[in-house]
């Protein structure tokens, strides 16, 4: 607790400091750290969307995962609860001092993480200190976008599954659980194939856990989780027939494979009639002529959906697009897997190069470019130097483990490993075509901000293996002091 205080205050501390010593025509409209405001994010519901709609604004007109405008919305409270209307300027400022608090939480975690694995507070604040002056995670913690609550639900998901295959307290996995609900709210990373990998998670857990009275309440919780998590998916299929949480998930499908969207029509587009069984599976409804994918049109339901809960990021084009799309994309799987898995590795080529690169980059922010120390520090986190520093902790890691010990350690913490690859997934397959850019190619990613969802356990590997080093040294250097 004491960690996300103090980091808190510091956080606030430096963006008076900044807002203080900063001409205000260079903060945007004369209060924002970086250019966009939380009302104009993408696939945010404006304020304007949410007010006179109520609540259910948040389920029924969001095709994104609706976590931050649950947070806004809250915040927009005090005015529109007094019969004024919401002001974007307040639900900003308010929304400044929130992600305060989820970067304060953000490098607790990063605290007890490491002091759990080394038993030292020492290297705890180590690695606290590492993320409170990380410019990556300042410029995610005044991005007013659903990102700093991602990566601290995604950083909690991993510190209390470690936890529970650590000690096998059916509480943990629960914990788990309830953190992958609130990363799945603020983030659009939950795919259909988890939910089988997430069913055997819950048998698996069940079967690890220690044999106590509560152990079945525990079970049953994590059931009921699961449901919750995907109650959101399962709200796409029927009202847009697609599983995607993301209006831009066919722009995400075809984009990996490297599908030109232009290269997609309907019948009607090209003057045919559409397939009689326009009901059928998408699989089905979709042949390729003359170089153009021929999909279904989409059924009218999801189109009368669109129109009645239309918002800024939830239109009919919208929903047209990505149902064209997903239909070319899962055709395209089907049909011609190795020119599929080539397109897939053709894509690594342009996410992975983005995830070597400094997160501080991703957008223009008033406060991480005044960090005198930022561009040393993007140095030494990016490109061959983070690899070479993976790399020494690895080779750490197996001097001090043995093969007897990493297959020890491999066994016990297998989830936390698959775990780690279900978040990989969707970050290394980012890139897409951008809507009215696709000459551009497929080449629009966000892998360099959203490769933060997995820096907490990479981090806290690193500072592990260096702990574990430092004390085999201490011992050693002893021990030859000894003798003489």
């Amino acid at each position: 607790m004491t960690v996300a205080l103090v980091s808190t205050a510091f956080l606030l501390a430096i963006e008076a400091l900044v807002r203080a010593t900063t001409a205000p025509e260079l903060l945007a409209e004369g209060y924002r750290f970086q250019a966009w405001s939380s009302n104009w994010m993408m696939q945010n519901l404006g304020l304007e969307d949410m007010a006179p709609f109520g609540p259910l604004a948040l389920w029924l007109k969001h095709a994104y995962p609706p976590g931050l405008d649950v947070i806004r919305y809250a915040l927009m409270m005090p005015e529109w609860g007094s019969g004024l209307n919401p002001d974007p300027v307040a639900v900003d400022e308010r929304l400044y001092i929130v992600y305060a608090f989820l970067y304060g939480i953000t490098n607790a975690i990063a605290f007890a993480w490491v002091r759990d694995l080394t038993k030292s507070w020492r290297w705890g604040v180590l690695a606290a200190s590492l993320w409170a002056l990380s410019p990556g995670h300042i410029l995610l913690a005044t991005l007013l976008e659903p990102s700093e609550l991602s990566l601290v639900s995604v950083s909690f998901s991993f510190y209390f599954l470690y936890r529970f295959l650590k000690t096998r307290r059916p509480g943990y996995a629960s914990a788990f659980f309830i953190a992958l609900l609130v990363a799945s709210w603020a983030r659009s990373f939950i795919q259909i194939y988890v939910l089988v990998i997430l069913v055997v998670a819950v048998i698996s857990f069940h079967i690890m856990a220690n044999k106590t009275s509560r152990r079945w309440g525990w079970t049953l919780l994590n059931v009921v989780l699961i449901a919750l998590i995907f109650a959101y998916p399962v709200k796409q299929f029927v009202m847009f027939d697609t599983w995607s949480t993301t209006t831009f998930g066919g722009y995400h499908r075809v984009g990996m494979l490297h599908l030109e969207p232009r290269d997609v029509e309907s019948p009607s587009a090209q003057g045919t009639n559409a397939p009689s069984d326009g009901w059928a599976s998408i699989e089905d409804q979709v042949a390729v002529a003359s170089g153009t994918i021929i999909v279904s049109e989409p059924p009218q339901d999801i189109i009368d959906n669109a129109l009645r809960f239309s918002s800024r990021f939830n239109t009919q084009e919208l929903v047209r697009d990505n149902y064209r799309l997903e239909a070319a994309a899962n055709q395209y799987l089907r049909n011609y897997p190795l020119e599929s898995i080539q397109a897939l590795f053709k894509s690594l080529g342009i996410t992975i190069p983005e995830m070597l690169r400094p997160t501080s980059i991703y957008t223009n922010n008033v406060i991480v470019e005044s960090l005198p120390y930022r561009g040393v520090w993007d140095w030494l986190v990016s490109g061959w130097r983070v690899l070479l520093i993976l790399a020494a902790a690895v080779a750490l890691t197996v001097y001090q483990r043995r093969w007897s010990g990493l297959v020890q350690l491999s066994r016990r913490y297998a989830w936390l490993g698959l775990y780690f690859v279900l978040i990989l997934l969707p970050i290394i397959w980012s890139n897409r075509y951008f809507p009215d850019r696709q000459d551009e190619g497929p080449i629009w990613t966000d892998a360099v901000r959203q490769k933060m969802f997995l820096a907490m356990p990479i981090v806290v590997f690193v500072i592990t293996s260096l702990s574990h080093a430092s004390n085999a040294f201490r011992r050693s250097r002893a021990q030859r002091t000894t003798s003489f």
